[in-house]
């Protein structure tokens, strides 16, 4: 079952003008066969896409403190390298078990697995199953959390590999505290050390602007990768083929 969200603008932090959810329920059959294929609900698509719920497969990403039949793990190995060649992310956060039988010969798992796209995932901002209170099921209720990027996470911001950095330092070496500001009285009021610490910080803040350029607003860019980020995943993919 899926459901299409239509929106009037761009929806999230994409062009898109929909989202999809997808709700998928998987049960054993004719071992190592599932009643759903993972070609099934894990599409490619060009605008963002959810798909969770109960998929009845046990995999090391999920029970990663679980030793796993063979049998077991080839099942849950199918679904994931389906999503993997799509490109789609996990969302459960690590060794959180999501099912609790009422019964003392069965161990917790985590079969209540959610995938997203792409497109989806860059506004992914929690995955909690603590939160909410309990159904009565063995099963956690899992709350899913979507946000658009924030506007300051596409605010200017500056190249720090850029500038010239043994000018700067050398313009840098003669910037003492404080520079040109009158120095602080001996026994300052708040209102007074403010006053002082701002004027120092605005020189030296103009003094790194004016050899520092700022990069262009970019509603995908993020301030936290490096170009260690951008090789890691090809490299991944390279020997995760290989493996296959």
């Amino acid at each position: 079952m899926a459901l299409d969200v239509y929106t009037l603008k761009d929806c999230l932090a994409t062009s898109f003008s929909l989202f999809r959810i997808g709700n998928a329920y998987t049960r054993p059959i004719n071992p190592p066969y599932r009643s759903v294929s993972p070609q099934t609900f894990l599409l490619e698509y060009y605008f963002p896409y959810l798909v969770a719920d109960d998929f009845n497969i046990h995999t090391p990403a999920g029970n990663p403190f679980r030793a796993l039949f063979s049998n077991k793990e080839s099942v849950g190995a199918r679904f994931f390298d389906r999503a993997t060649d799509l490109g789609f992310s996990l969302l459960n956060t690590c060794a959180t078990y999501t099912l609790f039988l009422f019964s003392d010969f069965h161990w917790p798992s985590a079969i209540a697995l959610a995938f997203a796209n792409p497109h989806m995932f860059l506004d992914l901002r929690e995955w909690d199953a603590s939160s909410l209170r309990s159904s009565g099921s063995d099963h956690l209720s899992i709350r899913i959390t979507l946000q658009p990027l924030s506007a300051t996470s596409t605010q200017s911001r500056p190249r720090w590999l850029d500038p010239d950095w043994p000018f700067l330092t050398e313009r840098l070496k003669g910037w003492q505290i404080p520079p040109r500001p009158p120095p602080p009285p001996t026994s300052p009021s708040l209102k007074q050390l403010d006053l002082y610490f701002t004027s120092s910080l605005s020189i030296l803040i103009s003094t790194i602007e004016t050899s520092v350029l700022l990069s262009r607003p970019f509603s995908w860019s993020k301030p936290w990768w490096t170009p260690l980020l951008t090789t890691l995943p090809k490299d991944f993919t390279k020997v995760n083929r290989k493996a296959k």
